[in-house]
């Protein structure tokens, strides 16, 4: 509904959908003025040449008058941008909203949090919105479409001259990967799971073979599996007795996109449940599957429980519901009705019967908020007629600041229920197994959720179970990083019981083992209960209680620990009878390494899965023995990933630090580049450098190996990540305030990655200086800002649209994917999907607190006028939810409006099929990046 207000001598309509306005003038105008700002004119012709160690290189020598003129007459064919209307009387409000006298008008949207201390802004402020026009919340409006299909068909004749390259790219990566390849086999069970990829083919086929008793590592992979793809065009079983229990490629036949969400396998192993995705909006479809028959039942919303924002405006899916909804097509003669397909968060758990599954449903600002449980088999395994299906809702999340998401604990005994908000959380449990362990003795099964902790202001915390304790891993206490503390099953009253986990020391002297100090971070705990020894025979008597194997970071980078649990019944009061009797960490040659938890599913083995790679080193999956952690001689590398004509020798890495400009905080850098740079820069050659960033959510953005990476750094670039503030490279302080990035911090993450780029250019600031791990630092100096290009995606966007603002001179080419560059707008509506959630993130501009502050970085409201910006390509995904495609397309054209003449060429591709994480399809995926690296190449100069 919409109230008509007379302002600013305008006739502007007030919404309170979106809190804008606008005048009635909204439409497309489409310039014939032919673009002066393309970045086509150079001041030298480049030719290729061959450098003595037979890396490729430029030379450049002079242009000549007559040249030049024929380039000018050139530029003046160039293609012109869609230049959408401008609309300077358009402005969305800010703060407190007038209300409204009539009974009639509906209640305007939530403005802050009804926890929030803060005032809101009265009277309230516009915030200036030219392009508001292009949102669209159905994703129907003609004029907007138009705009859009524009865009991409300005930016294929911009870059038309690149489709060459684009497809030598594309070949090359594609080179670099090993098309027909499979994953590690788990074991879980009577089974080993993997999943298969057939050369040609997009996704994936998940599959798995029987698991003899006692096999502790999966049998020897088949010689011929792959054999004879080239003649049948299909793969061959790789382990012996195989069985394909979801087929993503016949899933996806026909479909613009797909992209699996969540595959749940029952207990007893015979059903599976999965859901997938259809449009890139996050919006879940639901089926379980008899795995053996390959009957196969969608779930319908038959209870009327839809209530979520369909992103993308398409009619929700309906269909008949009959007696037997069976996608292989069995007749049968029930009545039909047209009902809904279920929609849901993408998320699956089995009960612990294999008869029902629970699920979690979003509200219309696509929040996960209630969930529920099924029954859709009976005892006997035949399916319930859909009609028949009921839908128990266990737990509802009322606040709009919180998202709900569940799992089960490893050992599978558990439902876990937790509400989170960024600074908040609470912990609900549901027994799925008669005799759950708790303190208390043996327990039935229970039909309630029970809470753990109820939520309190800046409390966080997880819960994992270790027979018949909660390991609680929290900041309770106010502590800097998370520490380990835990409590009985059963005894649950509030965190004031919570109690020490300490690691046992010989002299008596015991510490907590996690603390949740500065000087170490921890993320997670998993627990294994191995029932045999790592050669496969019996455990021995004495054993630990448990072994936990803990994620987080020590000196800045990703690290794993092995603890072994036992009781001991003489810690008392603040101190847990959980103790930690041994603790080892798990060290790696490389200094700069990203190490993480590999593909576990079964706590009964007595090894853990570790993921090992490094920014050279490809990823390969460990078997790490619990009880002899450190022995090199029984690690087992169960498989590493094959790179195709990758030589690591040819690469370096290295990790140093970049003073920022307060002088005090050492920014950690990690570079990678082909050895033979290094005599360019023996030369003092400028070389061209990539930077990428991130920094936000407590977000790590880890020195991991990437294929895709390759026909960068074979061109002669340096590849680096500026790990800035905002993310959790050094733990939570490096993302919280005072000295993080949050909130009214949050231009420390701008400022980190400008004096990084800064210093790349040889350009810092006087404060700034290096300390570096090793020997001296390729980085300090290296490149021109004429040769240094910045990329970010998603909040990464928001971090490349304020750096170039505070800099635009720094950087040659800009890639911004998805970017969230309209901070101030969003972050006002509470319509928009996640906006009241991150007002503990950034702060909300409706308050008074922070509006000045985010409209001061916002890259929407910042673009200086007149400057010389870089070269950008912007990304987009119709379907996004996290950051609504008018947000790229908005900034575009700012940029074009605002921006010097002489600014490098702004180009917006927007797809039109996906979300936000762009195709699901790998070889699309693939041809997506070929697209930006071909851009970035053309604007660098380095075109081969």
């Amino acid at each position: 509904m919409r109230t008509a207000l007379l302002l600013f001598n305008c006739l502007l309509i007030f919404n309170y959908s979106g809190i804008r306005a606008w005048s009635p003038a909204s439409r497309i105008v489409l310039s014939n003025w032919q673009s002066k700002r393309q970045k086509i004119i150079n001041t030298g012709n480049r030719k290729k040449s061959k450098a003595p160690n037979g890396s490729r290189s430029f030379v450049t020598t002079p242009l000549a008058n007559d040249k030049k003129a024929s380039i000018i007459e050139a530029a003046e064919q160039l293609p012109s941008p869609p230049i959408p209307f401008r609309d300077t009387a358009s402005f969305v409000l800010a703060g407190e909203l007038p209300t409204s006298s009539s009974s009639t008008s509906p209640a305007p949207p939530l403005r802050q949090s009804p926890s929030s201390p803060n005032p809101l802004l009265s009277p309230p402020r516009p915030i200036p919105d030219p392009y508001g026009w292009l949102r669209d919340d159905s994703r129907t409006n003609q004029d907007v479409l138009d705009h859009l299909r524009a865009e991409n068909d300005y930016g294929k004749r911009m870059t038309a001259h690149l489709e060459n390259l684009r497809g030598e790219l594309y070949e090359e990566m594609k080179s670099n990967i090993k098309e027909t390849d499979y994953t590690t086999p788990v074991a879980k069970g009577n089974y080993w799971y993997y999943f298969k990829m057939q050369e040609g083919v997009s996704y994936p086929v998940y599959c798995r073979a029987p698991r003899k008793a006692g096999e502790m590592f999966h049998p020897p992979i088949r010689e011929d599996w792959d054999e004879d793809v080239a003649t049948t065009n299909q793969l061959s079983p790789l382990l012996e007795g195989e069985e394909i229990y979801l087929d993503v490629p016949a899933l996806a036949r026909d479909k613009p996109y797909l992209s699996v969400g969540t595959i749940s396998i029952s207990p007893n192993q015979e059903y599976l449940g999965y859901t997938v995705d259809l449009t890139g909006g996050e919006t879940c479809q639901l089926s379980v599957k008899h795995i053996s028959s390959g009957k196969e039942w969608v779930l319908y919303d038959v209870n009327g429980i839809n209530v979520g924002k369909n992103i993308g405006g398409k009619a929700k899916e309906t269909t008949e519901v009959t007696g037997r909804e069976e996608i292989s097509n069995e007749e049968n003669e029930e009545k039909t009705t047209t009902t809904p397909l279920l929609e849901c968060d993408g998320s699956v758990v089995w009960n612990d019967q294999n008869t029902a599954v629970f699920f979690v449903t979003m509200d219309e600002a696509h929040r996960p908020y209630r969930v529920y449980r099924r029954q859709v088999f009976n005892v006997d395994g035949s399916y319930i007629l859909p009609e028949q299906q009921k839908d128990e809702l266990l737990l509802e999340e009322k606040d709009e600041l919180f998202n709900m998401r569940i799992a089960k604990t490893f050992d599978g005994r558990y439902l876990i229920v937790r509400s989170s908000s960024k600074e908040s959380s609470e912990v609900h449990y549901l027994k799925l197994q008669s005799g759950s362990e708790s303190k208390e003795g043996n327990e039935a099964i229970e039909s309630q959720l029970i809470c753990i902790a109820k939520r309190r202001p800046k409390v966080l915390y997880r819960a994992t179970h270790c027979q018949g304790y909660w390991l609680i891993q929290t900041n309770y206490g106010g502590t800097p990083n998370l520490r380990l503390m835990a409590l009985p099953v059963g005894n649950e009253q509030n965190d004031e019981d919570w109690q020490n986990v300490l690691l046992k020391s010989a002299d008596g002297n015991n510490r907590p083992v996690f603390d949740g100090g500065d000087k170490r971070s921890l993320d997670g705990v998993t627990v294994f209960s191995p029932d045999s020894s790592i050669d496969g025979t019996k455990a021995p008597d004495y054993k630990p209680m448990a072994f936990g194997v803990a994620t987080g970071r020590e000196e800045g980078l990703p690290r794993i620990w092995i603890m072994e649990f036992d009781e001991d019944d003489t810690m008392t009061g603040k101190n847990s009878p959980l103790v930690v009797t041994k603790i080892t960490r798990l060290d790696f040659d490389e200094s700069a390494c990203d190490v993480g938890l590999g593909p576990n599913r079964d706590p009964t083995l007595p090894y853990v899965v570790v993921s090992y790679d490094s920014l050279v080193t490809p990823p390969s999956n460990i078997a790490v023995p619990l009880a002899s952690p450190v022995d090199l001689n029984i690690r087992r590398v169960l498989k590493q990933k094959v790179v195709p004509g990758y030589d690591k020798d040819l690469y370096a890495c290295e990790r140093t630090f970049v003073k920022s400009r307060d002088g005090k905080t050492d920014i950690p850098v990690s570079l990678v580049y082909r050895q033979d740079v290094l005599e360019k820069r023996k030369h003092g050659e400028s070389i061209p450098t990539h930077l990428y960033g991130y920094g936000s959510y407590g977000a790590s953005i880890e020195a991991s190996f990437r294929a895709t990476r390759l026909p960068l750094l074979n061109r002669g670039m340096v590849y680096v990540i500026a790990h800035v503030r905002g993310g959790g490279e050094n733990g939570r302080p490096w993302y919280e305030e005072p000295m993080g990035a949050k909130y009214l911090c949050k231009k420390n993450t701008f400022n980190d990655f400008v004096d990084v780029a800064r210093w790349l250019t040889g350009e810092e600031d006087e404060n700034q200086d290096t300390l570096t791990l090793a020997r001296p630092s390729i980085g300090k100096g290296i490149t021109s800002s004429r040769k240094l290009s910045c990329e970010g995606r998603s909040a990464g966007g928001l971090l490349i649209g304020a750096s170039m603002n505070q800099s635009p001179e720094l950087f040659q080419v800009a890639i911004l994917g998805v970017p969230f560059v309209d901070v101030a707008c969003t972050m006002v509506d509470a319509t928009i999907p996640l906006t009241v959630a991150e007002w503990e993130e950034w702060g909300n501009p409706n308050e008074e607190k922070y509006h000045d502050f985010i409209l001061s970085y916002c890259p929407m409201n910042n673009v200086k006028y007149g400057a010389r910006y870089p070269s950008c390509l912007l990304t987009g995904g119709l379907y996004d939810p996290r950051v609504q495609y008018w947000e790229p397309a908005k900034f575009a054209a700012e940029l074009r409006h605002t921006s010097s003449e002489d600014s490098g060429p702004i180009v917006l591709k927007m797809d039109m099929e996906a979300g936000h994480f762009s195709a699901s399809d790998r070889y699309k995926y693939l041809k997506d990046l070929a697209f930006d690296y071909a851009y970035l190449f053309d604007q660098l100069g380095i075109v081969l």
